[in-house]
């Protein structure tokens, strides 16, 4: 009997250390699911090139039935981050059309590195606000370096447009920041005329 008794004690204490610990386990975790969310908060303000490797993409054309090679250069301005989502300014040059288009991208980013992305019409583009394309993308690390591998289909001058790239990270100091490839100038020129404070409107902040 008293042996009976010494062991449910024991099974007792057992379970009140069980439960104190994940008590002071809650917060540790819940802090770590938070940090989940700022995982790619270093985005905020950051330049994303295609490089020389990447600039090419493939038209089909309809009317024609057929497949052209094509080059050109995207760049990237992510000017807000929140949570896992990220806005900011897109603008595309192409070769067929030497008008650089701007466009205003809407992100999300999983901390797996997971991006999806909603392009719309900005500026004096017909419809603004339209939706352009979805493109998909991954985070990979190659080397010590961040790259976006981005990849997508759109409609474009009676066809579609697919692209894929690893994209780069551009910075002011660096050759690609004053030289971009095909577009053969600087990031600032290149994204002239089109607006780069594209923010999130956050009242819980």
């Amino acid at each position: 009997m008293r042996l009976l008794m010494s062991l449910r004690r024991a099974a007792a204490a057992v379970l009140a250390l069980a439960a104190s610990a994940s008590l002071l386990a809650a917060p540790a975790a819940a802090s770590e699911s938070v940090g989940f969310y700022k995982k790619w908060a270093w985005f905020e303000d950051s330049y994303w090139i295609v490089p020389p490797e990447g600039i090419y993409s493939v038209f089909h054309v309809e009317a024609e039935n057929k497949f052209v090679v094509d080059r050109g250069q995207t760049v990237f301005h992510i000017t807000d981050y929140f949570n896992g989502y990220f806005t900011g300014t897109v603008v595309v040059k192409l070769t067929v059309n030497q008008i650089a288009s701007c466009q205003y991208v809407l992100g999300q980013v999983t901390p797996e590195g997971r991006v999806f992305m909603t392009m719309y019409a900005a500026g004096t583009a017909p419809d603004p606000g339209t939706v352009v394309n979805y493109p998909v993308g991954q985070m990979v690390k190659r080397g010590r370096n961040w790259t976006m591998v981005n990849q997508m289909t759109s409609l474009a001058q009676g066809g579609t447009l697919s692209h894929w790239a690893y994209m780069v990270q551009s910075k002011p100091g660096s050759a690609s920041f004053y030289k971009l490839p095909f577009a053969d100038v600087s990031i600032p020129e290149f994204m002239q005329g089109c607006n780069e404070n594209v923010r999130m409107i956050n009242a819980f902040e």
